[in-house]
């Protein structure tokens, strides 16, 4: 069985079944990160990642958390507000750091070893559903 790991951008959209993460704002190092982990990772299910930055549409953006599974987020965007409002989701991860709104969301990703767990963690209860 062939995984296929789908990225989409604004304003695209793709309508097949799929884990679905979304990308905020992540930097070059953040997304490799990502990329890592995914290359790391056994078994992965079909994933759309939704990457959006810091120019793109906030329409799409909003939409497209209503339809992820997990947000990972970049904590230093230029759009703090944006920061704020994904820390407060009981579904989001962030790189960086939150100052502040640390005590609202504890779950900070520093390295490839912290995302593949609770990517893999989150993958098989995906897969188990």
């Amino acid at each position: 069985m062939t995984t296929k790991v789908t990225l989409v951008s604004s304003p695209d959209d793709v309508y097949f079944d799929a884990y679905r993460i979304l990308a905020v704002d992540l930097n070059t190092e953040q997304s490799k990160t990502l990329s890592d982990t995914l290359l790391h990772l056994n078994n992965i299910p079909d994933t759309v990642i939704y990457v959006w930055q810091n120019t793109d549409n906030l329409e799409w953006l909003f939409d497209k958390k209503h339809k992820s599974d997990i947000i990972l987020f970049n904590a230093d965007s230029e759009r703090q507000s944006l920061a704020g409002y994904f820390s407060a989701q009981v579904n989001s991860y962030y790189f960086g750091f939150l100052k502040d709104l640390d005590i609202i969301n504890n779950k900070a990703i520093y390295s490839v070893d912290d995302l593949s767990v609770i990517l893999g963690d989150i993958f098989e209860t995906k897969t188990r559903q």
